[in-house]
């Protein structure tokens, strides 16, 4: 069995808190990250998988979590709920990987990490680097914004 890795059960437990709020509003939505159902994987398994099996570095976590908060600022009818949570976490990890990581692998390597075929990644990520406007850079001092933020709330939740 696998540590608990501290950022990845902050990230996990703040997604879950979200997930859990934008589900009871029952908000229908239709972009291509929406899947049927929501998957049996939860959200700190999945980021669990992720790290065990990409061997990317913390920093793309929070990154990713950046990346998720700029969707939200850009685009606030998409809603990130437990249909597409899976989704999106994937793909801003994968785009923050890529960006942020000397070494990264082909996109159906992380489709693979991820449970979906490759021509979805693709299409995925495409819509992804659109919504986010190609805009990936993080300046250090956003960055070290939300890495003490994440720290600060992973205390009050350990406490």
């Amino acid at each position: 069995m696998q540590q608990q890795n501290p950022i990845l059960l902050t990230i996990s437990n703040i997604l879950d808190e979200i997930i859990k709020e934008t589900d009871a509003l029952e908000v229908e939505s239709n972009s291509i990250f929406h899947a049927m159902a929501a998957p049996a994987i939860s959200i700190y398994n999945y980021l669990q998988r992720i790290n065990k099996y990409t061997h990317c570095s913390e920093q793309c976590f929070v990154i990713a979590l950046i990346y998720l908060d700029r969707l939200q600022e850009k685009h606030s009818y998409l809603v990130l709920n437990s249909h597409c949570i899976h989704r999106f976490l994937l793909l801003a990890l994968m785009t923050a990987i890529k960006f942020q990581d000397d070494d990264y692998y082909k996109n159906e390597y992380y489709a693979k990490v991820g449970g979906i075929n490759v021509k979805e990644i693709n299409r995925l990520e495409q819509e992804f680097l659109e919504y986010m406007n190609y805009e990936l850079f993080i300046d250090e001092q956003q960055y070290l914004v939300y890495e003490k933020r994440l720290l600060e709330y992973g205390e009050i939740e350990m406490s």
